[in-house]
């Protein structure tokens, strides 16, 4: 029986096993079909009220990709990883910046996951600046979907480039650990 592990591969593709190269394109595929570009689509066929559809696409990429980087394989540490990936992708932030990186997981990310919503002091506004901008003061986000989205898309690319360039050994081995271990390798 044969079955989708990608927008472009299906699971006979890869009857004999995957390559290092391989898991990559087949990791690129399906972060880039399944997550950001149906959430970009949502802005190219201008979609009404978009904005928390597109967050639910795409808030699993911060997890995802910290946990990818750093290579790690055991359950939990969602928080930890969360916040990592965040920093990681929104190159301006800190991990100093703890009260933001707090605020984003509990009010954005949990809410999301558990409640389909994101917390009251979370405010999808797309006429600002920025992807997201953060009020230490009150505690409020106000994220701009749209351009949270084409901000990940950028980033996605720039850890694309990283993860196929053969000379980033830590990272790649890094990945390859993530990957065997999600896909059952």
């Amino acid at each position: 029986m044969s079955f989708a592990i990608s927008p472009d591969h299906k699971s006979e593709d890869f009857k004999g096993g995957f390559t290092l190269d391989q898991k990559i394109e087949v990791f690129i595929s399906r972060v880039k079909g399944w997550q950001i570009r149906p959430a970009l689509s949502m802005i190219e066929c201008k979609i009404k009220n978009r904005g928390f559809a597109q967050l639910l696409i795409v808030i699993s990429y911060f997890e995802m990709i910290g946990k990818y980087r750093d290579g790690y394989i055991g359950e939990g540490k969602s928080a930890k990883y969360f916040k990592d990936g965040l920093v990681y992708t929104f190159i301006e932030l800190t991990e100093a910046e703890t009260s933001l990186l707090t605020a984003f997981y509990k009010g954005v990310r949990n809410g999301l996951y558990h409640t389909g919503m994101t917390a009251p002091y979370v405010i999808i506004f797309d006429d600002i600046p920025k992807s997201f901008g953060y009020n230490e003061e009150i505690g409020a986000i106000a994220i701009s979907p749209d351009r949270f989205v084409q901000d990940i898309a950028i980033r996605f690319d720039d850890f694309a480039k990283d993860l196929t360039n053969k000379g980033n050994e830590k990272l790649r081995n890094n990945f390859e650990a993530r990957f065997d271990n999600d896909n059952g390798i």
